[in-house]
């Protein structure tokens, strides 16, 4: 496993798995057991994903050492406002059955943001976090979070071949700020996977089309978040840390961006006033 160091000295592993949209209890159980079994130890969550209960529930089922294992959740801009914001992390630290949240993000940008980051910087001195970051901000919504003193730990953004993003890649490089891809697959809403220029380099080191695609990412120092509740693919996924991508690899995967993005655009102002509004 490959590892990367935040900016508050905390190491997370190169690849995560992530639980969006895995509510039912039968696959939650199934997903997660596979995972710990093929060497997962970071796990994404959030509030929204309403399946705080059973990551904790499974989790604390495996068998694994609170230590070996990070947690992270989210609170969603409805609950932005102070007293809002620490009921949100209240009902997650205890939904997930943790003395502790690993990572605690802001998931989306949103008004009274700034409130909810004091509360999150209270949380983090008291120990019932451990390191705090936001989703989904873009370079303005960035430049504005750290004027108020302090860098999050990581900015987790929509990213892969068709969206690869590289002014927001360079800005959180310059400031020392993980960049964390979710939906690396493009979140099977597109034909990436079938392009010509991944099983040929896949062919090369003997790997999948989704395995060249997930360590491209990496390869530029991009954390993943995976997810997925068939045991082959779980196992397929982490199986991407026994060969290196060259540079010549690396270029022509980078041709593949078309700038395409499958879920909301994080400078929707009107997205954005939905989800403030709740």
């Amino acid at each position: 496993m490959k590892y990367f160091k935040l900016n508050d000295g905390t190491k997370v592993p190169a690849i995560g798995f992530g639980t969006f949209k895995i509510t039912e209890e039968a696959d939650m159980e199934r997903s997660i057991g596979s995972a710990i079994e093929a060497g997962y130890r970071y796990f994404d969550t959030a509030k929204y994903y309403e399946n705080e209960d059973l990551v904790g529930k499974y989790l604390k089922g495996s068998g694994l050492k609170r230590e070996e294992i990070q947690v992270a959740t989210k609170v969603w801009p409805v609950d932005f406002d102070p007293e809002a914001c620490k009921r949100s992390i209240e009902n997650s630290l205890k939904k997930l059955d943790l003395d502790y949240i690993d990572v605690l993000l802001l998931h989306w940008y949103g008004e009274d943001f700034d409130k909810a980051w004091k509360v999150f910087q209270a949380y983090r001195d008291q120990g019932l976090v451990k390191s705090i970051g936001v989703c989904n901000f873009t370079i303005p919504q960035l430049t504005e979070l750290i004027s108020l003193g302090e860098k999050p730990v990581l900015d987790q953004l929509e990213s892969h071949l068709y969206l690869q993003d590289t002014d927001n890649k360079n800005f959180l490089m310059e400031n020392g700020i993980l960049h964390q891809a979710w939906g690396p697959l493009s979140q099977g809403k597109s034909n990436l996977l079938d392009e010509q220029i991944l099983k040929e380099i896949g062919d090369k080191y003997g790997k999948t089309p989704a395995q060249i695609a997930l360590k491209w990412n990496i390869e530029r120092d991009t954390m993943v978040l995976v997810k997925s509740s068939n045991e082959g693919r779980i196992k397929e996924n982490i199986s991407i840390f026994d060969f290196d991508l060259s540079e010549e690899d690396m270029n022509a995967l980078a041709s593949l961006d078309r700038k395409e993005r499958f879920s909301n655009d994080p400078e929707n102002k009107e997205w954005l006033d939905k989800i403030r509004r709740g």
